[in-house]
């Protein structure tokens, strides 16, 4: 039998002291349904203590509760994001580019294979060479194979 790990400060298993770079939980919202009288709590984040820090520093400033202050950041982030989409315009986070690149080389990619295999089959009704037929063989294979492989590595 294995010894009982028990919880320490922090509250997890196995974590027995307090770490100061450790993320900082909280709700988005909370609420008292007017019926029930039952508390709710909607939107359960975690944030790095930076943030956090400075979201307490800045929310007794514009005189607003730091769980205001983070409502209105994240509608004002909302609002500007669907704005910009709406026109084209810069929006703060973007599809990663590699993702883009590999979208744009797949693209590519399959293009390329189209017109391997339609000069593949040029060559074979035009041609009376065996290596003629034999390298476009060869070539259409490769495509096909860079084709594949690109496809899986995503």
């Amino acid at each position: 039998m294995g010894t009982k790990v028990g919880t320490g400060k922090t509250g997890k298993r196995g974590i027995p002291k307090v770490d100061k770079t450790q993320d900082y939980d909280f709700f988005i919202d909370e609420y008292t349904d007017p019926k029930t009288k039952k508390k709710f709590r909607l939107g359960h984040a975690t944030m790095a203590h930076q943030t956090n820090n400075a979201l307490t520093r800045i929310a007794p400033e514009l005189k607003i509760s730091k769980s205001m202050l983070i409502r209105r950041v994240l509608e004002s982030f909302v609002k500007y994001h669907d704005e910009a989409k709406a026109i084209g315009g810069q929006r703060f986070f973007e599809a990663e580019p590699a993702f883009e690149n590999w979208i744009n080389e797949r693209n590519n990619i399959t293009q390329l294979l189209r017109q391997i295999t339609e000069q593949d089959q040029i060559m074979n009704d035009n041609s009376k060479s065996p290596e003629i037929k034999m390298l476009s063989q060869q070539l259409t294979t490769l495509a096909k194979m860079i084709n594949l492989t690109h496809k899986n590595l995503l």
